[in-house]
C-alpha cells in the first residue's frame, strides 16, 4: 500500500487528554477480549506505574503499554483477524511496512504523525502497544544470554526506522558512532528479513517452560528479564477508574525497572517521550487510512 498523504490543516488535532481517552478505550476492548478468551496480560511500563502511583495516566504521559506471553499475544492476533474488532491491529506480519517485534492496536479514524522513526511510510492511529513476553532460560544467566543474542539485531532494526541519523537525546555522546554505526548497516539490510530472524530465535523456548521470560522489545533491556511467575501471576488493579489485570509482582517489577518509583521525577524530566501529532480523520480518509 503506498504511504497516504494528508491536508493537515482539513484535519482537527487531537489533544493530549483525548488521545489519553482514545487508549483508554482502545484499554478497555483489549480487556473484555482478553477476559472472554481467557488470555492473560497485565499492564506494563509506565502504565503499570501510573496505575500504581496515580491510579490511571502518568500526568504528563500519554501511552499505554499491555505485556502478553506468547501464546496468549498469538491467540490475540488471531482472534482479532478472525472477528471484527473496533481497533486495527499492526503486526508486520499483516503489515510489512510496520517494522517493529510488538503489535499496536489502533483507533480507527485517527491519525499519527511520527514522522522521525518511520522511514518506511507506515500509517498509524493513536495506539496502544501490546508486547510479546517469550521464554528465555532455566536460569538467569541463560536468559540473559538469550535475550542479548539477539541484540544487535534489534539495534539495526530500531536503526532502520530512522529516516536520517540525528543526535540522540537520551543517550550519552560516546554511544554515538555506535548508534551511526547501526544506522549505516541498517541501510543495507531488509528489515522484514531481521524481524523474521529475530522472532525465530525468541520462540525457541516455551513461555510455559521456561523459569525466566522478558520481553525483548522493552525500553529497560536486561531489566525486563525476570521470573516466569512476574509474568503469569495476575491480580486487578486500578486505572481510571476501571480495573484491569496487573502482575502480582508489580512491586518487585516495578523497582527493579524504576528503583524508587514512588518518588517523582524532578519538575524537568516530567516530560513525554513520544514525539508526534495526532488528528481525526474524516470518513473519506478513514477508508483510505485503513
Amino acid at each position: 500500500m503506498e504511504s497516504i498523504k494528508y491536508e493537515v490543516k482539513s484535519l482537527r488535532k487531537i489533544s493530549l487528554e483525548e488521545m489519553k481517552q482514545i487508549e483508554l478505550g482502545i484499554l478497555v476492548r483489549i480487556d473484555k477480549i482478553c477476559r472472554s478468551q481467557g488470555l492473560r496480560y497485565s499492564l506494563a511500563g509506565g502504565t503499570l506505574l501510573g496505575a500504581v502511583r496515580h491510579k490511571g495516566f502518568i500526568p504528563w504521559d500519554d501511552d499505554i503499554d499491555v505485556i502478553m506471553p506468547r501464546p496468549d499475544y498469538e491467540k490475540l492476533i488471531d482472534y482479532c483477524k478472525k472477528h471484527d474488532v473496533d481497533f486495527i491491529l499492526k503486526t508486520n506480519a499483516n503489515d510489512r511496512k510496520y517494522w517493529s517485534l510488538f503489535a499496536k492496536a489502533c483507533a480507527k479514524k485517527t491519525r499519527l504523525d511520527e514522522t522521525n522513526c518511520n522511514r518506511s511510510g507506515l500509517t498509524l492511529g493513536v495506539y496502544i502497544d501490546i508486547f510479546p513476553v517469550d521464554g528465555l532460560g532455566d536460569t538467569y544467566k541463560e536468559a540473559k544470554r538469550r535475550f542479548l543474542s539477539t541484540e544487535i539485531q534489534r539495534e539495526v532494526l530500531n536503526a532502520a526506522r530512522w529516516p536520517k541519523f540525528t543526535r540522540s537525546k537520551t543517550h550519552a555522546l560516546y554511544y554515538e558512532p555506535l548508534r551511526f554505526l547501526m544506522f549505516v548497516v541498517s541501510r543495507f539490510v531488509s528489515p522484514n528479513k531481521l524481524i523474521a530472524s529475530i522472532e525465530q530465535k525468541c520462540k525457541k523456548r516455551e513461555f510455559d517452560k521456561s523459569a525466566y521470560c522478558g520481553y525483548i522489545s522493552g525500553s529497560y533491556r536486561l531489566k525486563e528479564v525476570m521470573k516466569r511467575s512476574y509474568f503469569s501471576e495476575y491480580c486487578e488493579i486500578e486505572f481510571e477508574n476501571h480495573k484491569f489485570h496487573a502482575t502480582k509482582h508489580y512491586h518487585k517489577m516495578l523497582k527493579r525497572i524504576y528503583g524508587d518509583y514512588l518518588k517523582l521525577p524532578p519538575e524537568d524530566k516530567r516530560v513525554s517521550h513520544h514525539i508526534f501529532d495526532a488528528y481525526y480523520l474524516d470518513e473519506e480518509e478513514s477508508e483510505n487510512h485503513t
